[in-house]
């Protein structure tokens, strides 16, 4: 068996970035973990895992980077982005945020299907 068989495909990339699963920002073990504090004052660690728009607003992804009571492992969290400051908004509509999941699976399936 060749080396580059080895190698993993684009579509492996956890997020959908397009870019080699080895190089990937998201998926090495250096991905970009953020550091949020609960309600309780208690800090988690979350991967961020994506920021898209939709209706002109951002919204950034997240996955828990550490065992967290109450949090899924696979469950993504979405955030607003404040435009402000820059900082974490939770959002509390339900329908909103089954849209911006939507867009989010749209983007990652339109990103998979251009490679």
């Amino acid at each position: 068996m060749e080396e580059k068989d080895m190698h993993h495909h684009h579509d492996d990339c956890c997020c959908g970035c397009g870019s080699e699963h080895d190089d990937c920002d998201c998926c090495s073990e250096d991905a970009e973990i953020v550091e949020l504090t609960d309600d309780n004052g208690k800090i988690l660690k979350f991967y961020h895992i994506a920021t898209i728009e939709h209706k002109d607003k951002p919204y950034a992804f997240f996955q828990a980077a550490e065992e967290i009571e109450g949090v899924d492992p696979d469950e993504v969290v979405i955030f607003e982005v404040s435009e402000k400051d820059g900082g974490l908004l939770p959002v509390e509509d339900d329908a909103l945020l089954d849209e911006v999941f939507q867009e989010f699976l749209k983007e990652v399936e339109e990103d998979e299907e251009e490679q």
